[in-house]
């Protein structure tokens, strides 16, 4: 279980949003060696978090980067890729990768796309409205984006 508190989420949604350091200090009227070492307590948070969730999930962690809060994986039993994040809105989440997904008959269609769009938002990467795209198509996108 991953807890922040609300002034750390305010930092990590700050960060995410794409400030620096600096903006973030003078926004907050803080030092910057305070945000700092804010920010790396956060980032230990999440990094452990993520691993707990993977351990959790039996997956295969293959890639993690704290900072932008995702961790690659790969689950064995599923045999299929895996993308655990953590934003401020939706804390974590565990994403396995569909080939063939049947999102249209899925009851968490909706669920999916909104969370996957307050990911996108929370790290100013523009995902398409078409109504058309699936979950999964949406995911694929996004992860892309993150990972760079």
């Amino acid at each position: 279980m991953l807890s922040l508190t609300e002034r750390q989420l305010l930092l990590w949604r700050l960060r995410r949003g794409g400030l620096s350091i600096s903006e973030i200090a003078s926004k907050l009227g803080i030092s910057r060696q305070a945000v700092h070492k804010s920010l790396q307590s956060i980032e230990s948070k999440v990094y452990r978090a993520l691993i707990a969730a993977a351990k959790a999930s039996k997956v295969e962690i293959r890639e993690i980067d704290a900072q932008k809060g995702i961790l690659v994986g790969w689950s064995p039993g599923l045999n299929t890729e895996v993308y655990i994040t953590f934003s401020s809105k939706n804390g974590i989440q565990i994403w396995f990768k569909h080939e063939k997904a049947d999102c249209e008959s899925c009851p968490f269609k909706e669920d999916c796309k909104r969370i996957l769009f307050d990911e996108a938002e929370e790290r100013g990467i523009s995902l398409p409205k078409k109504k058309d795209l699936k979950p999964s198509e949406l995911a694929e996108i996004l992860f892309k984006e993150i990972l760079g």
